[in-house]
């Protein structure tokens, strides 16, 4: 229950990561955005013809971006493999349709493909509004629900899509699977990660100068202020809708009112406070948690030199492992961040392929 809680709370806090985004354009969360546009263009290497872009409006989190790949139907009888992707802040439809792409060209036939909304994910009635889409009983949500709440053979999270998988967990939707990928993150629910990540975004597009002119001692001080205003604001709007018996249009899934007023205090109190390593630590275990999804191993792939990833946060969740029974494999790679499914698939399939193995293996 205590665990149920925090995971909850996770809802609250990191809703304040997007007006912190003032400081940096809409696509700060898209790293290397020029390499991913001339990667997906007419000449893609070793993946033929170019990829038409979708020409309808891009899909919200409610409704996934992809369900198993059109033409999987029509291929003869082998099932494949399966695969749930979370992808990274800002991803382009002709990015995410390259992402299908190369897993339908290594054997994976059940290919979902769950888009990273920024402020689906880090505004507050985001994060209200979309933990409510995954509980409650509409047929649209059912849809959603059965569409994640699949066995998964690998989990591939690409840098934001970390705190997009912890939501999903978070909510009880029942994603089982076997091995789960972490390419170019975790990035942590803590002020100074977000950050990094905006500084590491300026430095790669040009606008170094902003770095030299905001310190990022002062930077972060703009995070976590705007981060304890907003626990201010839920925890004040919270009360006076307790208050007064006034209910929104949503109710926050099917939590009690006790128990929704335990973990907004708890949430908004680690916002005002700065206490962001416990909220760390629960986003952790909510998504190192074998007895809930049933993985067996965590890949580790990322850049040692990822200006974006903070090393430090990546071996702590290596560290979580074991005590989790939790196989942790890492896999240092060379490319840019989010880069190497794109440039270097084959360093992603094996490492895959090999897990895939040794969960078999154990089975039998």
């Amino acid at each position: 229950m205590q665990m149920a809680r925090h995971s909850a709370a996770l809802l609250c806090v990191l809703y304040h990561a997007a007006p912190a985004l003032a400081f940096v354009a809409p696509g700060a969360l898209a790293p290397g955005r020029p390499a991913l546009q001339a990667m997906t263009s007419p000449t893609v290497r070793g993946l033929g013809r170019s990829v038409a872009g979708p020409e309808q409006k891009r899909a919200r989190l409610s409704a996934p971006v992809s369900t198993r790949m059109a033409d999987a139907a029509a291929a003869p009888a082998k099932e494949g493999k399966s695969v749930l992707i979370f992808s990274w802040f800002y991803a382009a439809p002709k990015e995410l349709e390259l992402v299908r792409r190369i897993y339908k060209k290594k054997g994976f036939t059940n290919i979902e493909v769950q888009e990273s909304i920024v402020k689906e994910i880090a505004t507050p009635r985001g994060w209200y509004r979309t933990y409510d889409k995954f509980v409650s009983g509409e047929a649209v949500n059912k849809e959603l629900q059965a569409r994640l709440g699949q066995e998964f053979d690998v989990v591939h999270c690409m840098s934001g899509g970390f705190l997009n998988l912890a939501l999903v967990l978070s909510a009880k939707i029942p994603i089982k699977f076997k091995v789960l990928v972490l390419d170019s993150t975790p990035i942590m629910p803590q002020p100074k990660a977000f950050v990094r990540f905006a500084r590491a975004y300026m430095m790669d597009n040009g606008l170094d100068v902003v770095t030299k002119i905001l310190p990022e001692p002062v930077h972060t001080w703009f995070y976590t202020s705007r981060w304890g205003i907003g626990g201010v604001y839920v925890r004040l709007k919270h009360k006076l809708s307790s208050l007064f018996g006034i209910k929104g249009p949503r109710r926050l899934g099917e939590i009690p009112s006790q128990e929704m007023e335990t973990w907004t205090r708890w949430a908004t109190h680690v916002a005002m406070l700065d206490r962001y390593e416990n909220m760390t630590q629960v986003t952790i275990d909510t998504v190192i948690n074998p007895s809930a999804s049933g993985m067996e191993e965590c890949i580790f792939m990322y850049n040692p030199n990822d200006p974006y990833v903070n090393p430090d946060d990546v071996q702590m969740v290596i560290d979580r492992c074991p005590k989790m029974k939790v196989t942790p494999t890492v896999v240092h790679v060379g490319n840019k961040h989010i880069e190497t499914v794109f440039r270097k698939p084959n360093i992603l399939f094996n490492a895959i392929d090999k897990a895939l193995e040794r969960a078999a293996s154990v089975t039998a």
